[in-house]
């Protein structure tokens, strides 16, 4: 690996040597984020987990899910994606990894260590790292992929959850400061602002914090509305060293972001109505 950070020159990505990169890569979803159309099974992480902590046991449900958290993304796996070409991977992240309701602001040791160790997997084997904030307290959608059991965005509404992913951004942006292997900072995945009021002061802060405690890495930020819409940022100065993440879902006729955050429907050749 490179021993400079990435950075954004133009419309390019480029390494410490000023030569253009394009990440080509896998995204390890279902370890340290569960989805329901991963694991084939209904639901939200904190249920999958709730249901396996009662039909297991205590002791059986623990011995699982250290076993899952060690060996899902291995030395091997690494080794793996790099022989196909790849040169990144993306790790989606659940905030109760690092922190747990009942203590918020009290940051856990074993939620960096896994990031730890795979990132050191990566960096084994010439593959970037791209860190994913996946689920947010007070979850930023409507979704289950945000271990929303609401299907209301209450991170948008409450400046407790805000904060409380400040707090976990500065830490880990001090942690990987530096750090060659790490292609960049995905603050959020798929925010999905009811109002679109929030998106906008919100990342004014988030990057302010992450800027403060590392000034390098590529912050990468996806639009509203399931990172579809764009409107929050327009005629406005973009951040420097950033790149904006589009999620394109076209194809099932969403050109508007999805259906139950417009009130669209969609109907088999007709786009939206």
């Amino acid at each position: 690996m490179p021993d400079q950070v990435l950075r954004v020159r133009g419309e390019a990505l480029v390494d410490g040597s000023g030569q253009p990169v394009i990440l080509r890569g896998y995204n390890i979803g279902g370890w340290m984020n569960m989805e329901n159309f991963l694991t084939g099974y209904p639901g939200t992480e904190s249920q999958h987990r709730r249901v396996l902590r009662r039909v297991l046991g205590t002791e059986l449900y623990e011995a699982f899910f250290d076993r899952f958290m060690t060996v899902f993304f291995g030395d091997a796996d690494a080794r793996y994606l790099a022989s196909l070409g790849l040169n990144s991977v993306r790790i989606p992240f659940n905030y109760r990894h690092f922190e747990d309701d009942a203590r918020p602001f009290e940051l856990k040791e074993e939620g960096f260590a896994l990031l730890d160790r795979a990132i050191g997997h990566c960096e084994r084997h010439g593959l970037y790292a791209v860190l994913d904030f996946h689920a947010l307290p007070g979850a930023q959608n409507q979704h289950w992929h945000s271990d929303n059991e609401t299907h209301k965005a209450g991170f948008w509404a409450y400046r407790h959850f805000q904060d409380r992913v400040v707090h976990l951004w500065e830490t880990l942006a001090g942690r990987y400061r530096g750090n060659a292997t790490v292609a960049g900072y995905n603050i959020m995945n798929e925010p999905a602002d009811p109002d679109g009021d929030m998106i906008k002061p919100f990342y004014d802060r988030v990057v302010g914090a992450v800027r403060h405690a590392d000034p390098d890495h590529i912050i990468f930020l996806d639009g509203n509305r399931y990172s579809t819409d764009f409107s929050a940022f327009e005629n406005l100065p973009v951040y420097p060293n950033t790149v904006y993440t589009a999620h394109d879902y076209a194809l099932p006729g969403f050109v508007r972001g999805w259906a139950w955050i417009t009130g669209a429907r969609w109907t088999p050749g007709s786009g939206t109505s």
